[in-house]
């Protein structure tokens, strides 16, 4: 008893005075995985044996890495969602095996290392891809998103004519979600911005438009804020096993997400990795579900401490 009271109020100062304020503590149904000074893991058991796993990530603390593959064709004049249809680049990058990418990045930064997933959805099979959609890499858009399910002119489903793609921007203060307008590329034309990537709103998500809301493994990102003060400081990522992305999403918003959720790359590759617990959910090949084979991935986000120390 005195170990989980400890732990508890070690996560106080994380989870802010947003939960610290509630009559009944949101997590009181999760495990605690691991927690250090800016982020913790959580783990829920849902029904039928399956398992949710929630990060909270404190943006003041925490740095996010985008890991993206060499480039190997540049795509000119191939991206979709870039201030307009066609005009801008969408290269093919390289895919990497997860657990060499995890291997390098445990090496680069060692104990600085919280967590790690896969991201941005991508287009092919090969040994390299183009994404599904547009990506602001250390101020610079590296790609412009190829994507038939969007916005664009002659999508392979009308529904998908007229969503309103999202996108993710952060930096080491706070994170928000917001429209992404693909005409102009706002947010991402901003100078300001210099880490982004757009993606759908969770219920605009294939799996739910045209799969009939397929229970599978999915991660959906929210945002929230801690102090009361505008802007929010906590990115949270929630990672099923096995759930609906509405179910998903629900979790979301029963530890205090209001504003929108997004998707990010899920499926059969879904992949979650955590410095104390280890590879937790690891990608697999879709039609050999009894004898997994370990898939590469073009786009990856690595969460470490907020510090310059690199390991050499």
């Amino acid at each position: 008893m005195n170990v989980v009271i400890h732990l508890f109020l070690f996560l106080l100062p994380i989870l802010g005075s947003f939960w610290i304020a509630q009559t009944c503590n949101p997590l009181s149904s999760y495990q605690p995985l691991q927690s250090i000074d800016g982020a913790a893991l959580y783990k829920k058991e849902l029904t039928n044996g399956n398992e949710a796993y929630l990060q909270v990530i404190n943006m003041g603390k925490m740095h996010i890495d985008q890991i993206i593959g060499e480039v190997d064709n540049i795509g000119l004049n191939e991206g979709k969602y870039y201030q307009g249809e066609g005009k801008y680049y969408s290269p093919f990058f390289q895919r990497k095996l997860f657990s060499e990418v995890a291997n390098e990045y445990n090496e680069l930064y060692a104990n600085n290392v919280f967590s790690m997933i896969n991201c941005s959805f991508f287009e092919q099979y090969e040994s390299s891809t183009q994404l599904s959609f547009p990506i602001k890499l250390n101020g610079v858009v590296i790609s412009g998103g190829t994507s038939p399910y969007g916005p664009i002119k002659e999508p392979k489903d009308k529904y998908y004519s007229n969503i309103h793609l999202k996108a993710l921007v952060w930096d080491h203060k706070q994170a928000y979600i917001t429209d992404y307008n693909q005409v102009s590329g706002a947010p991402l034309n901003q100078n300001a911005v210099k880490n982004a990537i757009v993606t759908y709103r969770y219920s605009d998500h294939p799996a739910k438009v045209l799969a009939q809301n397929q229970a599978n493994k999915y991660q959906l990102i929210g945002t929230l804020d801690k102090d009361g003060v505008k802007g929010d400081e906590l990115l949270l990522i929630m990672t099923v096993k096995q759930a609906t992305l509405d179910e998903a999403a629900d979790l979301l918003r029963k530890v205090g997400v209001k504003g929108d959720i997004i998707t990010v790359d899920g499926g059969t590759s879904t992949y979650l990795f955590n410095s104390q617990n280890g590879n937790i959910i690891v990608p697999q090949l879709a039609n050999l579900p009894d004898n997994p084979a370990f898939r590469n991935l073009p786009h990856y986000l690595g969460f470490r401490k907020n510090t310059k120390n690199q390991v050499k």
